[in-house]
């Protein structure tokens, strides 16, 4: 059948091609094309709902709406009443059960929906890089694993909103009597216990991962023990947002108190996860996952790419610790550091030399602005500039874009053009920037990721002896920062010529020079960037 339409394609044709919206957005855009989509909507609204959700989340959608759609109670309730630890445990197990058929989906669940998905896949290419493919910034994690892994973190998201860090206060956790925390226990163990073992075993490994990841954003080998399950409370969402900033604050101020001032071990957050996944391990009577220092990859991965690789430049065996272009931001090296030899103390050489790469940093961070804004303002498909649109399954999740045909413009009337309103970015616009240039440089959240320097670096000319290390091979770190020290300072004389700068005379001690550190005229007065000519610097 085919609506009254000018429009040279059958209903289902159209039906068909709401089922390829990959938001929410597009969706509501390809509705307002014309009256034939309009009215096709109208008559199948759930199912087209039902499969653009699938599109954003993947088969894990049952396991997303019940993130959203468990009954938290709404703020007010939660200011007002905070007893929650005295509910039925069996009740909060079973209430919203993750729900498989298609159902309304509204307004508000769509933004939900579209924003966890985010944070999720955010989750899972980080999770990729470091368990999957050190190679890889985007998840290459295969249909099967990705939805183990989409699975267990969005079931994490829902256990993370059941008992919040931020439920209570320092005073509320305090006067909580032992009762209280056993009953929350039995609570969090009712909640799991509904999931079978194998998928348990996912979630175990997800929570793993997470815990790594406050481990490295903590940083202090000290204080991280007594914070991990603390801020594991406080859900997978603000776990990647410290992880993108590389800080903890934003999580202490969530919880709405420093720290500093918990002196104690709170009983309530301690064993967050473990302690009732060991009383389901004994009560199921099956061996529990490995421990913490054991990998818990083998419940979510079937293949680990690189498994056995080594540094292209030496034997040394590092695996997924290997360093990539995609990897950079594991480096925290800073640029001063690495010039060579005496450069590094020579304050006329060091000041600028730190301009020029703050400069670079802020042409970077420019760029990256700049290429945000025109996707959300309009995306180019035809990135290889074929004249064709089939790029277009870059922009799509994984188990979306395998199923397009290419190109993606044979489903469209000839008159429908690809336009910015199909693929709008959300307000987040940095979440779809690439890992690598999204992570800082350091621990300090005003720094930007070291991805732009070190690709300066390996594109910079290099002499025959450092021709064949190129910034698409794998390094160990020993390796990685020796080529940087090698060639960073060269990169710098390359700046400073394109600048504008004419060299002095050569210093017959180049970067080797002793006066230069003590003696500015002479630091100025002569060019020491280049190789030595004489003796031992003096």
């Amino acid at each position: 059948m085919r609506a009254l339409s000018a429009l040279p394609l059958g209903d289902d044709v159209l039906d068909r091609i709401f089922t390829f919206c990959p938001t929410f957005t597009t969706l509501h855009s390809l509705m307002l094309v014309s009256k034939a989509f309009y009215t096709v909507y109208q008559t199948h609204p759930r199912s087209i709902t039902r499969a653009v959700a699938y599109n954003i989340v993947g088969p894990a959608l049952p396991q997303a709406l019940r993130a959203i759609r468990y009954p938290y109670g709404d703020d007010e309730d939660r200011l007002v009443d905070r007893e929650y630890h005295k509910e039925d445990a069996d009740t909060m197990a079973t209430t919203c059960p993750e729900e498989h058929e298609v159902s309304v989906i509204t307004a508000k669940e769509k933004i939900e929906l579209q924003e966890n998905a985010q944070v999720v896949q955010n989750l899972e290419d980080v999770y990729s890089l470091i368990e999957k493919d050190r190679t890889s910034a985007t998840s290459v994690l295969t249909a099967e694993e990705s939805w183990r892994f989409r699975r267990a973190m969005y079931r994490i998201m829902l256990y993370c909103r059941l008992f919040p860090g931020d439920r209570y206060t320092l005073d509320e956790i305090e006067d909580l009597e032992e009762e209280g925390i056993q009953q929350i226990q039995k609570q969090r163990t009712a909640v799991l216990a509904e999931y079978a073992t194998d998928e348990l075993m996912q979630l175990y490994a997800v929570v793993r991962f997470l815990c790594g990841i406050l481990e490295h954003v903590i940083g202090d080998e000290e204080l991280a023990p007594g914070l991990v399950y603390l801020f594991l409370s406080l859900g997978p969402d603000s776990i990647l947002h410290a992880y993108e900033d590389r800080n903890y604050d934003l999580l202490e101020d969530l919880l709405g108190y420093s720290i500093l001032e918990d002196d104690s071990d709170s009983a309530l957050y301690k064993g967050y996860f473990s302690i009732p996944l060991n009383n389901i391990w004994t009560a199921r009577n099956v061996t529990a996952p490995p421990k913490d220092d054991e990998p818990a990859t083998k419940y979510i991965l079937d293949e680990i790419i690189g498994a056995n690789d080594t540094c292209s430049q030496c034997p040394t065996p590092g695996e997924l610790k290997l360093i990539t272009s995609a990897n950079w931001h594991r480096v925290d090296l800073e640029p001063t550091t690495l010039l060579k030899s005496r450069l590094k103390h020579t304050h006329s050489i060091v000041q600028p030399f730190d301009q020029v790469v703050d400069k670079l940093r802020l042409e970077h961070a420019a760029a990256t602005r700049a290429e945000n804004k025109r996707l959300h303002l309009g995306l180019d498909f035809d990135d290889d500039n074929d004249g064709d649109d089939d790029d277009m399954a870059d922009f799509l999740p994984p188990h979306i874009a395998r199923l397009l045909p290419t190109p993606l413009s044979s489903l469209l009337p000839h008159h429908m053009p690809l336009s910015s309103s199909l693929l709008p970015l959300p307000a987040n616009a940095n979440a779809h920037t690439p890992l690598s240039i999204s992570l800082d440089f350091t621990n300090d959240p005003t720094r930007t990721s070291p991805a732009p320097f070190y690709a300066a670096v390996f594109a910079t000319p290099k002499p025959s002896a450092w021709a064949a290390w190129t910034q698409d091979k794998s390094y160990c770190q020993s390796c990685f920062k020796r080529f940087l020290e090698e060639n960073v300072w060269r990169w710098y004389l390359r700046e400073k010529i394109e600048g504008g700068w004419t060299p002095p005379e050569d210093c017959w001690y180049g970067y080797d020079c002793k006066t230069m550190v003590h003696k500015q005229a002479h630091a100025e007065g002569r060019n020491h960037l280049c190789v030595p000519t004489r003796g031992d610097g003096r």
